[in-house]
């Protein structure tokens, strides 16, 4: 039986990038993995991600914003940064974990469309991430 792989998605204020990494992971690694996100600050869930998720068949509105739990951290298998923010102040990872890192833009305060585009390059990099890995459960397509 393959090991279950645990991931760890951190970016500034787990409100948007982080909290739709979780989710694609969640989703396309299924039994393969055990998928958590945070951020360096905590914040509130932007209701604008979970629209563009539901859009794609995936609701997250029960998931919440946390700030990173240095337990979950240092028993992660893979660390994946997705900003710049998460590059310079993210605590350092321990040797033996793989360290990601995406410098994927902040939607935050644009319109839905910029929200669009982060869900689905975040999609095509969580897909890749999964893949690369052997980790990658199933594939969803849309629109």
């Amino acid at each position: 039986m393959k090991q279950v792989v645990r991931i760890y998605f951190i970016c500034q204020h787990n409100r948007c990038r982080s909290q739709m990494s979780e989710a694609f992971a969640k989703h396309l690694g299924g039994n393969n993995v055990e998928v958590y996100s945070a951020g360096l600050e905590k914040s509130e869930l932007d209701p604008r991600t979970i629209d563009v998720m539901n859009e794609v068949g995936l609701d997250i509105s029960s998931q919440t914003s946390k700030k990173i739990d240095m337990k979950l951290f240092v028993r992660s298998n893979i660390i994946v940064k997705l900003c710049e923010e998460t590059r310079e102040k993210c605590p350092i990872v321990p040797f033996g974990i793989q360290n990601v890192q995406w410098n994927l833009s902040d939607p935050s305060g644009g319109d839905l469309d910029s929200y669009r585009r982060t869900r689905d390059e975040i999609k095509e990099k969580v897909t890749e991430l999964l893949k690369s890995r052997g980790l990658l459960s199933k594939e969803i397509t849309y629109g």
